[in-house]
């Protein structure tokens, strides 16, 4: 029996269990972060007109880990961003459509005033100057 327990500890030993994928993704995410960190405090430190390209190379250095993560985080805002967009376009064309309408309405109501007017105004003017 005791010879068994040594058989699997030895096992273990040369072929250590090998830790779940997410907590080894999680710790090399936060050992990074500790890291450039580390050296963004050590440089602003230095010289404080460096901080704008740190945090460049520390966005640039996160966005690989970062963006799959983001994508699928943002991806029902985004969806709900462009419902919204399509709704108001929608409600913008509407919109613009009526008022096309009552514009020809107006313009026809002034057309046939003008012509009404105009219409009045010639057998009056004729009659005066004979």
């Amino acid at each position: 029996m005791i010879y068994k327990q040594e058989k699997n500890v030895a096992k273990e030993l040369v072929h250590p269990p090998a830790p779940p994928a997410a907590a080894e993704e999680n710790n090399e995410l936060g050992s990074r972060i500790a890291t450039v960190a580390a050296i963004g405090i050590g440089a602003a430190l230095i010289e404080a007109e460096l901080i704008p390209g740190i945090l460049i190379g520390i966005g640039a250095m996160l966005a690989p880990k970062l963006v799959p993560k983001l994508g699928s985080a943002l991806r029902p805002l985004v969806k709900s961003a462009v419902r919204a967009g399509y709704a108001l376009v929608d409600k913008g064309r509407e919109l613009a459509a009526e008022t096309g309408e009552q514009l020809q309405d107006i313009v026809a109501e002034v057309k046939a005033e003008h012509e009404q007017a105009a219409a009045s105004a010639s057998p009056d003017s004729n009659s005066g100057h004979a």
